[in-house]
């Protein structure tokens, strides 16, 4: 998982933002039961989606539990960390680890980092092998997706070779592992949940290979974007199909719960995701604001798109929806 799918906002969405943090403690929480302490630092928002979605497609989910997360003397509260969705999203969670670290290996060059590398790779087996039985006793595909992922080397060696890097292509691995992951949280919309997973697959292999352009670069790793750099100038039309693609198969999710929630994580939170990930200068100032915040009191920093609002704003009336919050210093706060 990479952690592209933000978290609502905090501050204008309080309610969602609670429901939200009950799953991704509660994730953490069951992470550091099944698989240790040092598991619980795993928990990422893409795994906290996973959690969510399948609660929300559960007729009858599992109740919260009264429990404290990562400070055990604070004051308990309701945390979702049992059932069947929570201990899938655990567990691919851990089989995602071992999947990085296997292509980390595979991607440094024979030296300290890769012994280390190597190292925690074998510490950590035990983990691994327990992930993979809990998937399989939920009849998750687990050979299946492994064989898809191990494909990814093949098609960038084929690229490397002709000199022409199709993104499709090089995506397919990653869309079709995600599409199997989302399509194994209910077989009642399995067909809408391989749509959402496949295009939420070819966005994050994209964004993560764009991002990592000046890494990949210094390290003289395979990246589609150093090969062909005409493929920045196609990615904004991809993402906008892709966009569209995980809205329609998400308005067929036959959701019992959450809807609100899922919807701002796939909808506005994603759409801003993507905007902020291609534009370079934009991703720039907002990383100026939320520093430049730090240094005023009197402010506090809106989630949704990095501004700052004054102190008594009230954040329900922020409109954040696809866009920046109304409530900004040089409004004067008359939201």
């Amino acid at each position: 998982m990479f952690g592209f799918l933000s978290a609502p906002c905090s501050t204008c969405h309080r309610k969602e933002h609670s429901v939200y943090r009950a799953h991704f403690c509660g994730l953490c929480n069951r992470l550091r039961q099944d698989y240790g302490l040092p598991a619980r630092f795993l928990v990422n928002r893409d795994a906290t989606f996973l959690s969510l979605l399948g609660s929300g497609l559960t007729p009858h989910p599992d109740a919260p539990v009264s429990n404290t997360c990562c400070n055990p003397l604070a004051k308990p509260r309701e945390l979702y960390q049992d059932g069947r969705s929570v201990s899938f999203a655990a567990a691919v969670t851990v089989c995602g680890l071992n999947t990085k670290l296997h292509d980390e290996i595979d991607d440094r060059q024979p030296g300290c980092s890769r012994m280390a590398l190597r190292g925690a790779k074998g510490l950590l087996q035990s983990p691994f092998r327990k992930a993979q039985e809990v998937l399989k006793e939920q009849n998750f595909p687990v050979a299946a997706v492994q064989e898809h992922l191990a494909e990814q080397t093949e098609r960038e060696q084929e690229a490397r070779s002709s000199g022409h890097p199709d993104l499709e292509a090089l995506s397919q691995p990653t869309a079709t592992s995600f599409g199997q992951i989302l399509g194994h949280c209910a077989e009642q919309a399995r067909d809408s949940l391989e749509q959402i997973g496949r295009s939420l697959g070819r966005i994050i292999y994209s964004l993560d290979a764009y991002q990592d352009r000046s890494l990949d670069r210094q390290r003289q790793q395979f990246n589609p974007f150093l090969l062909e750099p005409a493929l920045a100038q196609e990615l904004p039309a991809r993402l906008d199909r892709d966009l569209q693609f995980i809205q329609q198969g998400f308005e067929r999710l036959p959701l019992y719960r959450h809807q609100d929630l899922l919807g701002q994580i796939l909808g506005s939170r994603l759409r801003h995701t993507c905007a902020m990930s291609v534009d370079e200068k934009a991703l720039q100032e907002a990383n100026k604001r939320k520093k430049k915040e730090r240094y005023h009191e009197n402010w506090h920093c809106c989630d949704c798109c990095g501004d700052c609002c004054i102190a008594g704003c009230d954040p329900g009336d922020c409109d954040c929806d696809g866009g920046c919050c109304d409530c900004t210093p040089d409004c004067g706060c008359d939201c």
